[in-house]
């Protein structure tokens, strides 16, 4: 049988080292990857699975960068980081969505062989896969991510944040429930599947009438476009009201072009002051929203070189025969488009995504009226308590 580690150690080993990633799309479900050894066509590499050597698993090309997987005897525990490309859309395909907090507590696998070992397509490889020790991961938290790629960072399985009680994940600052798994349109069985029961289409009662509160990623609410927003260049401003300013920056067209644009930046006002300073993200004076409007299959929608800038959407899907429950979803765009309906895939994504944190859980179990309005509050109501059992470490906001 071929030692694997004899090759490594003479001078020549006459194969180069391959890395082979398999992430957990659901549970028990892989998609295959290879991030080196990548051939000039691009083709697969084929390499027997680990379980069933029997099987031989086919891993797609993808440039994938991982740093920090590093072994040591004391010290903490390492937290590697991956960066995996999706110019080409093959991890959005083989996820089966571009919400990636939806891989968080499940497993990466990375593989180490030579290449000589690999499969020639034909079944002539080892059997057993010959290989260094396998590297199971956990995947704790979305690091970063742009529309070109994705940053995890991965957590050891014997890590103490991830220990099960007795079979669910507990992290000390995220929250480890299903956002809207519990929301008031399921049925009761399946709300079962999580603690969270925030509405599915953002819908809210405060003092017994029904609001409706979108928060982004980000952790920006996110408000219709009707709001009245008032040019801002300098002078007091009034806490809770709507400010506007102007940047330039690169816009993405539907048929393909870019151009150079003028767009708004939103805020409101966190405090009332008669030096606040220029709107940014730094300044504590203000804090930045982002806008909506009603979906229309004639409207452009447009992509911008930031991509927190893109257009947002409101789509009411028809009645779902198993739900029996209109649902109008907060939609952005993912890639400039005309006439394609809000859904997930290419050119949308879902707008209202929880960022698992209680500063997300606070904006929207916290969102009260700005007084005489319908607006909101840049306040939030600290009286509220946190869905039950979302972050142990936590009884209430703060």
């Amino acid at each position: 049988m071929s030692n694997i580690v004899e090759d490594v150690q003479k001078l020549d080993p006459a194969s180069e080292l391959i890395h082979l990633f398999e992430i957990e799309v659901s549970k028990g479900v892989f998609a295959y990857f290879s991030g080196s050894g990548v051939e000039s066509n691009l083709a697969s590499l084929k390499f027997r699975d680990y379980d069933s050597p029997s099987t031989i698993r086919t891993y797609s090309p993808i440039p994938i960068e991982a740093q920090n997987f590093e072994t040591k005897n004391d010290g903490a525990m390492a937290r590697p980081n991956v960066t995996i490309a999706n110019v080409t859309n093959v991890l959005s395909t083989a996820t089966g969505s571009i919400n990636y907090h939806g891989l968080l507590g499940l497993k990466l696998i990375r593989r180490t062989t030579l290449k000589k070992y690999l499969d020639d397509g034909s079944g002539n490889s080892a059997n057993p896969p010959v290989e260094f020790a396998r590297q199971v991961w956990i995947i704790d938290r979305i690091k970063a991510r742009s529309k070109t790629a994705v940053q995890m960072e991965l957590v050891s399985p014997f890590d103490i944040e991830t220990v099960q009680i007795p079979a669910r994940k507990v992290y000390a600052d995220r929250c480890s429930h299903k956002y809207q798994g519990a929301s008031p349109h399921l049925d009761r069985w399946k709300k079962a599947q999580s603690g969270c029961p925030w509405a599915i289409d953002g819908s809210y009662f405060v003092d017994g009438t029904s609001q409706v509160v979108f928060v982004n990623q980000d952790n920006e609410y996110v408000i219709p476009s009707s709001t009245t927003f008032t040019a801002y260049t300098s002078g007091s401003i009034v806490k809770n009201a709507y400010y506007r300013t102007t940047k330039t920056t690169t816009r993405f067209n539907a048929d393909g072009t870019s151009s150079s644009v003028t767009i708004n930046n939103y805020w409101q006002a966190v405090f009332g002051s008669n030096s606040p300073g220029t709107p940014t993200d730094s300044n504590t004076n203000f804090k930045r929203v982002r806008i909506y409007s009603t979906y229309s299959a004639s409207t452009e929608y447009y992509t911008y070189l930031d991509d927190r800038d893109n257009d947002y959407v409101v789509y009411t899907d028809a009645v779902s025969s198993s739900e029996n429950y209109n649902k109008s979803l907060l939609w952005k765009a993912e890639q400039a488009n005309e006439g394609q309906t809000p859904t997930y895939g290419e050119f949308w994504e879902k707008g209202d995504v929880c960022s698992k944190t209680t500063t997300a859980c606070k904006m929207r179990f916290g969102w009260r009226k700005n007084s005489g309005t319908n607006n909101g509050s840049v306040t939030t109501d600290t009286r509220v308590v946190l869905p039950f059992g979302g972050f142990p470490a936590a009884r209430t906001f703060k």
